[in-house]
């Protein structure tokens, strides 16, 4: 019996996906099997939690939006990306935004508030 979930996201830049996934201490391999309980899962990417026995797959969509998929199994991945990869798709949020920002030849500053959200600042774009 296999215990994948699958969460359908706006991700559309796998790069900065897996630029996101680093930033939580997570380990990334191309095209390679994500471990799952019982089965492993092909994927374009898989993002590997540390100290974790399941991965998380990440497939493009035909809309060309990421999803990914895991088993939540025990808490291993939910504990390092959040419940339904909160987290993960957060870091990708901000890594998008220092992109951007880049490309404007901006300086961003983060701070991480209480709440774990987190702000930017933006300053001197073009």
């Amino acid at each position: 019996m296999s215990h994948w979930t699958s969460v359908q996201t706006n991700i559309r830049d796998i790069t900065v996906l897996e630029e996101a996934a680093r930033s939580l201490g997570c380990g990334v391999a191309r095209n390679a099997e994500a471990r799952g309980y019982y089965q492993n899962m092909p994927a374009l990417m898989v993002i590997i939690p540390p100290e974790s026995p399941y991965d998380i797959a990440a497939n493009e969509g035909e809309d060309g939006c990421v999803s990914l998929t895991t088993d939540w199994y025990m808490g291993y991945v939910e504990k390092v990306v959040g419940p339904e990869f909160g987290l993960l798709k957060q870091r990708y949020a901000v890594a998008m935004a220092r992109r951007q920002a880049h490309a404007l030849k901006a300086t961003v500053t983060e701070e991480t508030l209480e709440d774990g959200s987190i702000r930017l600042r933006v300053k001197g774009a073009a």
